[in-house]
């Protein structure tokens, strides 16, 4: 086991997160009213505003590309060493060999075992993962994101930010009625997220960055916080900023690389590619 941690800067990626339709992540009900919402979503204490936790937005892009990851597994187990010793199809217990290898309450999940495999693995090396043996930490912080300055302004000017979507649950049995009452931010409403990659690995960093922008594209359809299916949480990415912080630019030395990525979404981000990062890429050729 080889823990030879560094860092040879950092990637920060800024924009807007879009709901194209109502999105609901829920928090706990402090108070039940009669007639009251059954199911609330999450605000910020302080201002009483609707927000994207940071967690609620990595966990949804892990559990998306860990799907992906499980379809390539006989594709990728060249390129990502760790893959050889998975093989696809179901698992019923921990450690059977499969890719999803880990039990929670709900089903499976998974997670490397050690540091050593991690680092060769596609999913545990950008997102991190508690092992056995050792962790590996996160190359990725994905901050909670906060309503944009204009969708604060337009609350401010009587804009209404979540609505009160009335469901009636029916019993296909017994035809039973059971009306539930759920709060979701209304459609349009822009939020800002940052996401930070730490560059720890010369030869990795295009590569994670890359899964990233796959991950986020997934996203985009699929949905994001609860009642998917029934049509909740239809997003959209819009990249604003994409900066390059070398160690000097912590020490004071010199300024943040600024790349052109305004208005485009993870798939044009994808295609653009090679030509975005030139130079980042010139940067840590010299490391």
């Amino acid at each position: 086991m080889d823990m030879d941690r560094r860092l040879y800067g950092k990637i920060v990626l800024r924009g807007k997160i879009k709901a194209l339709t109502g999105l609901h992540i829920g928090a706990q009900r402090e108070v039940s009213e009669i007639g009251g919402i059954d199911n609330p979503v999450i605000k910020d204490p302080i201002t009483g505003l609707p927000y994207i936790p940071g967690s609620s937005l990595k966990g949804r892009l892990r559990a998306l590309f860990e799907i992906l990851t499980n379809s390539k597994l006989n594709e990728w187990k060249e390129k990502y060493k760790t893959l050889e010793k998975y093989k696809p199809g179901r698992c019923e217990e921990e450690g059977c060999g499969r890719f999803f290898n880990r039990r929670i309450s709900r089903g499976m999940i998974h997670a490397c075992d050690s540091y050593d495999e991690a680092l060769e693995c596609p999913v545990c090396r950008l997102f991190g993962t508690t092992g056995k043996e050792t962790n590996f930490p996160s190359r990725i912080i994905v901050r909670d994101a906060k309503l944009t300055e204009e969708w604060v302004k337009r609350w401010m000017e009587g804009q209404e930010l979540t609505e009160a979507k009335i469901e009636v649950g029916i019993d296909r049995v017994t035809s039973q009625a059971n009306p539930r009452t759920t709060e979701r931010v209304v459609a349009g409403t822009e939020f800002d997220f940052e996401i930070i990659y730490n560059v720890e690995h010369i030869g990795q960093w295009e590569d994670d960055l890359k899964n990233l922008l796959t991950a986020m594209g997934l996203l985009e359809d699929s949905y994001l916080g609860g009642s998917g299916s029934r049509g909740y949480g239809k997003i959209k990415f819009y990249f604003e900023r994409c900066e390059f912080r070398s160690p000097k630019y912590y020490m004071g030395i010199e300024e943040a690389k600024v790349l052109d990525v305004k208005g485009k979404g993870p798939k044009e981000f994808l295609e653009e590619f090679e030509n975005i990062m030139k130079e980042i890429k010139k940067s840590l050729e010299g490391e």
